[in-house]
């Protein structure tokens, strides 16, 4: 196939940097004819970096009742610049959610709209990727969902937005199963999303639907410190599961009491230095876009940046985006991408989310949509994404993007 960049050459890169005080974003095409949804969304991670590699997912087509998405997995062995495909099937499905292991193993799971399970296929390493081995995850199937490896413990956590946790051991097999929550009186789970520190703490967070309308009621969060068994607030109150989704639950409320009749959307978060930095999106009239930093011990709300978020010359807003740092170091810099203004843009923090600044922003992209991107900064230094962009031009198809940003410049 193809590929496709849009990168500014090395000359005019170091003009604008000095001029403008922020790096070039190399963008990458992967695919240029896919559905609209081929990275649907930014609440899930389907890019990771390994040894071996760059791997990537998304769903090149789909047909009208969504009972049959063709999806791809793809690598990359040159660091972003070509892709190549490793394994392509035709299901009821979204972009299968993506991670690796220290052996730079694969691990990805999809759903499956029609049996009603997920299926968690394993590409590994020492077989060059090219069997996929499947486990089914029973009652797994949810249109949105998300997963975490936990490398120490040996598992897999998959969440999905029908209430179900899934534990599964690294060989596929399933361990347990709970309905983690469960209807509020207002809304329902929409969007899960989980993270998992350095030291094994498993957060989760998620974004609510109001019944029987459109609207993203609320956002929550809450943590576990053994893998799952039992959870608690930041400040340390304990929450039984299945817990209530919405604001009547025992959870942490992260969206604002006046933001409940406004759609509030966790795009991401990332825990980094004793801190939950999250972005959520209230499109309130005028919208706010949120930056807020919580203290992992107090539970503390430190920081709201709103309704702007932004550096020195640029801001960020969207309702998708993600974090990425180095998360081993907790002196790193941490990285927020988000549209700006018909670009990708990316901010900078070095002292954990207290300041923001320019960093990188990209030539001018067609409708942006699903930015999402990997947790953590490759080995080799950039930080890692994929979007959808989407012509103006009617029936063109849209296209499949790759974008990195060098890191530490």
């Amino acid at each position: 196939m193809p590929q496709h960049v849009l990168m500014i050459p090395a000359c005019l890169g170091l003009c604008l940097l000095a001029a403008a005080k922020t790096v070039p974003i190399e963008l990458i095409c992967i695919d240029p004819e896919s559905t609209h949804y081929g990275t649907f969304q930014s609440h899930n991670q389907k890019v990771v970096s390994n040894a071996h590699g760059i791997f990537t997912t998304h769903i090149r087509s789909r047909n009208e009742p969504y009972t049959a998405q063709q999806w791809r997995l793809s690598r990359s062995t040159n660091g972003g610049r070509t892709f190549a495909t490793v394994y392509e099937a035709t299901h009821a499905t979204n972009p299968p959610v993506l991670e690796t292991d220290e052996g730079a193993n694969i691990y990805l799971v999809r759903p499956d709209f029609g049996d009603g399970h997920a299926y968690l296929y394993r590409f590994l390493a020492a077989e060059d990727y090219a069997d996929a081995h499947v486990s089914r995850i029973p009652n797994g199937s949810a249109g949105k969902f998300c997963m975490s490896i936990d490398q120490a413990r040996e598992r897999l956590y998959y969440f999905a937005h029908n209430n179900t946790f899934h534990t599964l051991d690294l060989a596929g097999n399933l361990l347990r199963s709970v309905n983690l929550l469960k209807p509020g009186a207002n809304a329902v789970l929409q969007y899960p999303l989980l993270y998992l520190t350095p030291r094994g703490v498993l957060h989760a967070a998620w974004t609510t639907q109001k019944h029987g309308v459109y609207l993203y009621w609320d956002i929550h969060h809450m943590l576990s410190e053994d893998a799952g068994e039992s959870w608690r607030t930041m400040d340390g109150k304990p929450v039984d599961v299945p817990v209530v989704a919405d604001n009547g639950g025992a959870a942490t409320l992260v969206s604002l009491p006046d933001e409940f009749e406004a759609h509030t959307w966790l795009s991401s978060f990332l825990c980094k230095g004793g801190k939950v930095h999250m972005l959520y999106l209230a499109q309130t009239d005028p919208p706010r876009q949120h930056y807020v930093r919580y203290d992992v011990v107090t539970g503390d709300r430190e920081v709201d940046l709103q309704p702007e978020f932004r550096g020195e010359t640029f801001a960020l807003q969207g309702l998708d985006g993600f974090f990425a740092s180095a998360p081993h170091d907790p002196a790193s810099a941490l990285y927020c991408v988000v549209a700006s203004s018909g670009r990708i843009g990316c901010l900078i923090s070095r002292d954990n989310g207290s300041t923001w600044h320019d960093y990188a922003l990209s030539v001018p992209v067609e409708q942006p949509y699903s930015i999402g991107g990997c947790r953590q900064i490759t080995a080799d230094g950039y930080v890692i994404g994929t979007f959808t962009s989407t012509p103006s031009v009617a029936d063109a198809p849209s296209q499949v993007w790759f974008l990195r940003i060098k890191t530490g410049l």
